[in-house]
């Protein structure tokens, strides 16, 4: 059965949430600026940042691709993946010893503090003045019950339809859905939190689920078959002249205001 959604929901629960969320992540962002550590540059923390950089360019270029034409592309690609010369083919260390940089740890240290404490503070302020309300529906239909557990916490209702978001629910959506809303406020300091979840997520899978720091060799090896295995496909290769030029002539009789011109003379020229 169809549920009549109050608009007040939206006003008072959806949006404040959206916000509250924005405002708070600025807020971490700058107290991370604040309270981090003045590195210390050595030779070792150089050859990271490079490796992570060419890491960082290789994933956009899988990612963004599809704005290169096939030379431009393949081109870039070889540069990575060619045997014996790709960037990603060169010999790099192994995984460092993360208690060789205490100031990075010690960092790594506050902002997992801090996201910590956020999201305790938030999931009870949530809880606690936004419990046990209906949303929002999701515009199509969910394939299966299973989504319940997802989108309708703190909601025990067996007969609300599945395509039914509570409010709690929709703070874990809007949570990890702000990347894009932050590198557009933030601009290129923005950028750090999709670059920061991307590089955990290849740490993740690059480290082997052990505690050892950045290992350069399994983070270029995963990153190279992902490049590999990437499909391109130019988002210009169909019609690029017409899309950007227009037709040249148009077709039939082209009729402006009061006037009718015949261009089929034209067209038999």
């Amino acid at each position: 059965d169809e549920l009549l959604l109050d608009p007040a929901i939206r006003d008072w629960v959806v949006l404040p949430i959206i916000t509250m969320l924005i405002l708070v992540g600025m807020g971490r962002h700058y107290i991370q600026l604040l309270l981090k550590s003045d590195p210390i540059i050595n030779e070792s923390s150089l050859n990271e940042m490079k490796y992570k950089q060419i890491l960082g360019q290789s994933a956009r270029l899988r990612m963004h691709g599809n704005m290169l034409n096939d030379r431009a592309y393949g081109r870039r690609k070889a540069y990575f993946v060619r045997k014996t010369t790709g960037v990603l083919r060169e010999k790099v260390p192994g995984p460092s010893n993360p208690m060789s940089n205490p100031l990075a740890m010690m960092d790594m240290m506050k902002g997992n503090i801090m996201f910590m404490v956020q999201n305790f503070v938030l999931m009870g302020f949530v809880s606690s003045f936004f419990s046990g309300f209906v949303c929002l529906k999701i515009p199509f239909p969910l394939p299966s019950t299973h989504f319940k557990l997802m989108l309708q916490r703190d909601v025990n209702l067996s007969t609300l339809d599945v395509s039914y978001v509570s409010s709690l629910s929709w703070y874990f959506i809007v949570t990890f859905g702000l990347n894009g809303v932050y590198r557009l406020l933030l601009g290129d300091e923005g950028g750090e939190f999709e670059d920061m979840s991307m590089m955990q997520m290849q740490q993740m899978g690059a480290m082997g689920g052990n505690q050892m720091g950045f290992d350069a060799s399994a983070a270029y090896k995963q990153e190279r078959e992902w490049l590999s295995l990437a499909r391109h496909h130019w988002i210009g290769a169909e019609d690029a002249e017409k899309i950007l030029l227009g037709d040249a002539y148009p077709d039939g009789n082209y009729s402006g205001g009061s006037q009718s011109i015949d261009l089929s003379s034209f067209n038999e020229g």
